[in-house]
């Protein structure tokens, strides 16, 4: 039988093996009620005990709750800021749209917008495509109609 060399790093992958492996087996050792009341589903629940950065946790918790109280609004926000967030309407914006080429004939056209190839009756970004000439295309939504036309490149 031939005798197998192991490299380098297959030396120190089987040491780092044997070191885990004797890890897990004093783990479980040191803890064998634990792990045999878990997995065969009777772990008696331990009685909690409140340690005091837990009573110091509570307190802090209540001293910002108190705090919030007392505050009601964010004191580091500047009254400058909280009149421009009013004043300040969220509309809706159009989608942009870039009319690349158009492919015009009279029994079909198509048109590049956005690098995507499209007919007349195609639907892009909520936009119906309702007709392509030979130098623009007219999209509409219903309530909104945009012209897109070809300029020199």
């Amino acid at each position: 039988m031939e005798k197998v060399q192991l490299t380098k790093t297959q030396k120190i992958l089987f040491i780092i093996l044997g070191i885990v492996l004797v890890y897990a087996i004093f783990d479980f050792m040191s803890h064998k009620d634990t792990y045999v009341g878990f997995y065969s589903g009777q772990e008696e629940e331990a009685p909690v005990v409140q340690s005091s950065s837990d009573s110091a946790q509570a307190q802090v918790d209540q001293l910002q709750t108190s705090l919030f109280l007392q505050w009601g609004k964010d004191p580091f926000l500047r009254k400058e800021q909280i009149k421009t967030r009013k004043k300040v309407k969220k509309r809706k914006s159009r989608p942009h749209f870039k009319l690349k080429a158009i492919s015009y004939r009279k029994d079909g056209s198509v048109a590049l917008i956005n690098d995507r190839i499209v007919k007349s009756g195609d639907i892009i970004k909520g936009y119906k495509v309702i007709k392509i000439d030979a130098k623009k295309v007219i999209l509409s939504n219903g309530k909104h109609r945009i012209v897109l036309t070809l300029t020199n490149m």
